[in-house]
């Protein structure tokens, strides 16, 4: 699992064809502040994710808001509809 200095990295790659708020420096080296422990394919999850989140919102450009959205996102996966727990889930 990369450093803080190595998802810096991740991030400048994968923020550089995303349109942004900010410049990808400012997003790379506050992201890479709050994923630690985050491997390159959940920064790359991160920056897909705030991409979509942003176009749904029909935002012209991805800002924080997205990022952070994305982080929760990834990190607790996709937000369930249905709060109700089914018996098969509760046997697993």
């Amino acid at each position: 699992k990369p450093d803080m200095q190595g998802r810096k990295q991740i991030f400048e790659v994968h923020l550089k064809t995303l349109k942004l708020a900010q410049s990808v420096e400012t997003f790379a080296k506050h992201l890479a502040a709050l994923t630690p422990g985050f491997a390159g394919a959940d920064i790359a999850n991160i920056c897909n994710e705030a991409a979509l989140i942003a176009a749904r919102r029909r935002d012209s450009a991805v800002d924080t808001r997205h990022f952070e959205a994305a982080i929760e996102r990834v990190i607790g996966g996709l937000e369930k509809k249905n709060k109700l727990i089914t018996p098969s889930e509760k046997k697993q």
